[in-house]
């Protein structure tokens, strides 16, 4: 696989049974080093500036070539300057690709006509939640609690899916350097499926398996996930925010957090873990009785999800520590295959190697509302 930087959002075509950890299993080195403050990766200035410069029409010649294609060339009147053609049809292509993200940025409410900001907000609506600012008590790799503020932030609705991967797969995301960390550029090349083709770990010829075009895509690391809500606008979301969306704070009542999305008893019914029977992933539209009050689906079961925070530490019983051996990132919601059902409340505290390839480890994406333009 060839690796190159490209024009972001127009990156080339690709050519070419184990649980969460549990407390006493995970103990990574003390000190464990991160060359960059990774926990908040969002949109780097190189990858986000970039395709907002091209917007605003500061551009490289690249983005003007690549945008005068025929979707470009569809005027929303006929008095439309060509560079306003140019916007739509940039607009217009984000959308198609499930970019809605790029056409709210804040950064751009000057370049981008009301149809398409009202087309990006309604997609926004039926595939986001809207989760509110506020305070979240938040359990800490130390096993303390620590009341934390929570900025308002969009948080998808449902998993990522195999279907939605796959473009990220075609567009080249692999190959497109910008939206990778630099520290992990020699190992992306090793981020391959059967048969040697980029993607996740059980794919075969650059395609997921047949039939589970609406599971999660699993058999990602820390890093793909990453990656992958970079090229989408988005960001993986933080503990905090995991938290505050699955459990639903409600400061009426204290402001405790739920153990569950539903509420503190664990019900099999509701979520796909071991005790519901159903022994693989299932598609991430299922268990809506298990879906938060908001309508996010399945933040407990299905699949462990990344999450952008390092784990530092994991907590234990008082007068022990275990800390990592290696660099490791939060995960939670439990899986498929998680026994206990009280590893897949979102207070749990647990993570995984940031470069493991796991079947039972997905991801979503989210997005702050600081960030786009001002709700409609």
């Amino acid at each position: 696989m060839e690796l190159r930087e490209s024009p972001p959002g127009l990156e080339p075509r690709a050519r070419g049974r184990s649980s969460a950890p549990r407390a006493r299993q995970a103990a990574p080195a003390a000190g464990a080093h991160h060359p960059e403050d990774r926990s908040r990766i969002s949109l780097r200035p190189g990858w986000a500036a970039r395709v907002l410069g091209w917007l605003a029409g500061r551009g490289s010649d690249d983005f003007s070539r690549q945008a005068s294609g025929p979707a470009a060339r569809t005027r929303t009147s006929t008095t439309d300057p060509p560079e306003s053609d140019e916007l739509h049809g940039m607009a217009r292509r984000l959308i198609d690709e499930g970019r809605y993200v790029f056409v709210l940025l804040r950064d751009a409410v000057d370049q981008i006509g009301e149809p398409d900001a009202r087309l990006a907000w309604d997609l926004v609506s039926r595939q986001m939640a809207l989760i509110p600012a506020g305070n979240v008590p938040v359990s800490l790799c130390d096993g303390r609690y620590a009341s934390v503020e929570v900025g308002s932030f969009f948080l998808d609705r449902y998993a990522v899916s195999n279907r939605e991967f796959q473009g990220f797969v075609k567009a080249g995301g692999y190959e497109s350097l910008e939206i990778w960390p630099a520290e992990i550029w020699p190992s992306v090349s090793r981020f391959t499926d059967r048969t040697g083709q980029p993607g996740p770990r059980d794919w075969e010829g650059g395609r997921f398996p047949q039939g589970k075009a609406d599971h999660p895509v699993v058999g990602v690391c820390w890093y793909e996930a990453a990656a992958y809500a970079r090229w989408v606008g988005k960001r993986l979301p933080t503990a905090p925010e995991w938290q505050k969306a699955g459990g639903w704070p409600e400061h009426l009542s204290g402001g405790e957090c739920n153990r569950y999305p539903w509420g503190d008893l664990f019900d099999p019914k509701r979520a796909n873990l071991w005790a519901s029977g159903r022994g693989g992933t299932v598609p991430v539209a299922s268990f809506p009785e298990g879906s938060t009050p908001n309508g996010i689906f399945q933040m407990c079961g299905n699949v462990w999800e990344w999450l952008a925070d390092p784990l530092d530490a994991i907590p234990c019983d008082p007068g022990e520590t275990f800390l990592p051996w290696k660099a490791m990132r939060r995960i939670s919601g439990g899986a498929f295959n998680t026994y206990f059902p009280g590893e897949a409340i979102c207070q749990f505290v647990t993570g995984q190697g940031e470069l493991d390839r796991r079947e039972n480890i997905g991801f979503r994406c989210g997005v702050s509302v600081d960030q786009l333009r001002p709700l409609p």
